[in-house]
């Protein structure tokens, strides 16, 4: 993202003192800091405050600039430049679409009431994923989840509200994004720091909230596995119980820590009574997240 102009366009202040370390710094509109301790990354597109820790990058842009979040979207689209992360991405292969858009359909009663029953609330995920309907066509009876990189929207993916409906989850078609969702992972945008939780789908992430991901397919393709090393240096992966969702748990383990990253698979879900991260309420999530990213080593098994 070029904040720099951005921040011009808008005028916002701004501190170059760690532009070459890759950030651009202004105050941060969380903790009412008078300096500039609020820095985002320009490679990465993620932010931190450094006083009071990281925030939601679209959250961030729309309380800096003093904008609606709906319209931050189309404010961004001229500062968009090819970070690290889509020039790796699209180095062998032009991008399908340079722009899309959501459906935008209002969430209907019935796909309300299916995220309630689930203990989600739903103002809550449309604020912060900016969830959506699924309409009365191709993603009837789903809830549409957006998949953003930067801000930008790439693709989206959705998951169905009717039981046993397979396929659960349905992506956009790759020729229809902007990039192949099975290239690049849900919520980066709500990544900071060096560590992250690779869990095994949206609706995990949805529970997890910050500093979690999940990819889009049964394995990590070499695309994920770059991005994955060149972005983290910890990764705990936090699949569900079952065998095979163990098995496959190893096999990334096995896979990451051979691109020198520091990785733990955690098993702790049968400690919280429920069999994934989807299961857990949000105060069970909020106590796992602080007893896993403060000592991880009580359910990390390294490699």
């Amino acid at each position: 993202m070029d904040y720099q102009n951005l921040f011009k366009e808008y005028q916002i202040p701004y501190e170059l003192t760690y532009i070459k370390s890759g950030w651009i710094n202004v105050s941060c509109p969380f903790c009412g800091d008078t300096g500039f301790h609020f820095g985002l990354n320009i490679y990465y597109d993620y932010c931190n405050c450094w006083k009071c820790g990281g925030h939601n990058l679209r959250m961030s842009l729309t309380k800096i600039l003093g904008i609606p979040s709906n319209t931050l979207t189309t404010i961004l689209e001229p500062f968009q430049i090819k970070n690290k992360i889509l020039a790796k991405l699209n180095e062998k292969k032009s991008l399908n679409k340079t722009k899309i858009e959501l459906p935008n359909y209002p969430l209907s009663m019935a796909e309300k009431n299916y995220l309630l029953d689930r203990h989600f609330n739903p103002g809550e995920l449309i604020e912060k994923f900016n969830i959506q309907g699924g309409g009365w066509l191709t993603w009837k009876n789903r809830i549409i989840i957006p998949i953003y990189l930067g801000s930008k929207l790439i693709s989206w993916t959705s998951r169905t509200i009717i039981a046993d409906r397979e396929p659960r989850y349905k992506n956009l078609e790759n020729e229809l994004s902007v990039i192949d969702p099975k290239k690049i992972f849900f919520n980066l945008d709500n990544c900071y720091g060096k560590s992250v939780a690779l869990l095994e789908g949206p609706f995990d992430v949805l529970r997890f909230g910050d500093n979690g991901i999940c990819g889009f397919g049964i394995s990590l393709t070499k695309t994920q596995v770059l991005y994955l090393s060149e972005r983290f240096d910890k990764i705990f992966i936090l699949f569900d119980s079952q065998r095979i969702a163990q098995k496959k748990a190893k096999e990334y383990g096995m896979t990451l820590s051979g691109h020198g990253l520091d990785v733990y698979i955690v098993d702790a879900f049968s400690d919280y009574g429920c069999k994934d991260a989807g299961e857990m309420s949000p105060f069970k999530m909020k106590e796992l997240k602080k007893e896993l990213f403060a000592d991880y080593s009580k359910y990390g098994i390294p490699f």
